[in-house]
């Protein structure tokens, strides 16, 4: 399977969209279900039980495949607690209509607090399952303030002791999905559930110790279209 740079995952979307008429939301819908089945699988091989979630959501696309997965956890029956980077009146597209449903079924939904997430989370029970669901492959450069605090947030319950199982998204926040150069700080997980096919950064060896396990999850495109944004 080849790697994906940012303009390849792009163009898979937007050709699967575009060509074949595949709503944005519906993508956006099985990337974040097939994520949450390979977090099961994950956790199950081990022996981690699930009974309670956190989910941090950016503000694009990633944080609406993050909204996908908190309301299937919701469904079944696990507790979740979203932690949203903006409010939801500011989301826009796909993701606003995800992080809608989520606010209609009364999903327990946190802006960030003055005194940052940290004390959101701690304010609460230890989860078993923390999503990162920040940023995704759109990102690259530096951090912002806000989001910089949410990262070293995640970081931070990952190093208390029985820490939650971290996972990642497409790609653990704050890393490069062309180079794999990680910002300061870059999300460190446990899983990596990326889409479609891992991008290309994943080779960076710098990228190695944020990954965790890597795991492709399918979102609904046909192999023809993976075929047709990488032949040379």
């Amino acid at each position: 399977m080849p790697n994906l740079s940012r303009e390849q995952a792009r163009a898979i979307d937007r050709l699967a969209m575009r060509d074949l008429g595949i709503p944005g939301t519906v993508l956006m819908e099985n990337a974040g279900l097939n994520a949450l089945a390979a977090i099961d699988r994950f956790m199950a091989e081990r022996g981690k039980e699930l009974h309670r979630a956190v989910i941090f959501c950016g503000g694009g696309n990633n944080g609406g495949d993050g909204f996908v997965s908190a309301r299937h956890l919701h469904n079944r029956g696990t507790p979740v607690q979203i932690i949203a980077h903006k409010p939801l009146a500011q989301l826009t597209g796909d993701a606003a209509i995800h992080a809608t449903i989520c606010r209609n079924m009364n999903l327990d939904i946190q802006p960030i607090p003055a005194q940052g997430a940290s004390a959101l989370v701690s304010s609460t029970p230890q989860p078993d399952l923390l999503i990162d669901a920040l940023l995704g492959t759109g990102f690259q450069g530096e951090l912002r303030p806000d989001m910089l605090n949410l990262i070293q947030t995640i970081n931070a319950i990952r190093a208390e002791p029985d820490p939650p199982i971290i996972a990642a998204l497409d790609l653990p926040s704050g890393l490069d999905c062309d180079t794999g150069q990680p910002a300061q700080p870059a999300v460190h997980a446990d899983l990596t559930v990326t889409f479609v096919a891992p991008k290309l950064g994943f080779n960076n060896p710098a990228a190695q110790p944020y990954l965790g396990q890597v795991v492709t999850a399918d979102i609904g495109t046909p192999p023809q279209l993976l075929a047709q944004v990488t032949s040379p």
